[in-house]
């Protein structure tokens, strides 16, 4: 099932799309919350992608685009690195298990970088931390190339 979000008035998704690794914040926009993505490729088979502040209903829409485009690229790994997040909503979960099915689909390997409470216990409490490659830090990312997750959390 998929769930399209309307936006008010001047948001970031009434403009055009940022940039290939442009930071995305939507701070002054009133009643918004605070979520910046940026995306990079620290190797050639590895993009990136950066998710700072707090994720819910109302910036999930952005996180789930952002990750589902950049499983358009040719990079056969993403990694998802979530140590920024403050907040983490079940709109956030249902991105991320989005994003792992999509991963799945395309033959693509997808790892997170999970540091922080507020996505740990997310995760543990629901019973789908099995369900993700979770590491401790980019290296631990960078290091690990086979297609289970050798370096858990």
């Amino acid at each position: 099932m998929s769930t399209h979000f309307a936006y008010p008035p001047g948001r970031p998704a009434d403009r055009d799309e940022p940039k290939h690794g442009e930071c995305v914040d939507i701070s002054a926009v009133p009643g918004a919350r605070i979520i910046k993505l940026s995306v990079s490729h620290p190797r050639f088979d590895v993009t990136l992608v950066v998710v700072a502040g707090e994720v819910d209903l109302c910036t999930a829409p952005l996180l789930r685009d952002k990750l589902l485009r950049a499983f358009g690229s040719q990079e056969s790994t993403m990694v998802v690195d979530l140590s920024p997040v403050t907040f983490f909503a079940a709109a956030g979960l249902t991105t991320l298990i989005e994003a792992q099915a999509a991963a799945e689909r395309a033959d693509r390997r997808m790892v997170l970088i999970t540091t922080v409470r507020c996505v740990d216990r997310v995760l543990e409490i629901t019973g789908l931390s099995t369900m993700f490659c979770r590491v401790g830090s980019l290296a631990a990312a960078l290091a690990d190339t086979a297609p289970g997750c050798a370096a858990p959390v």
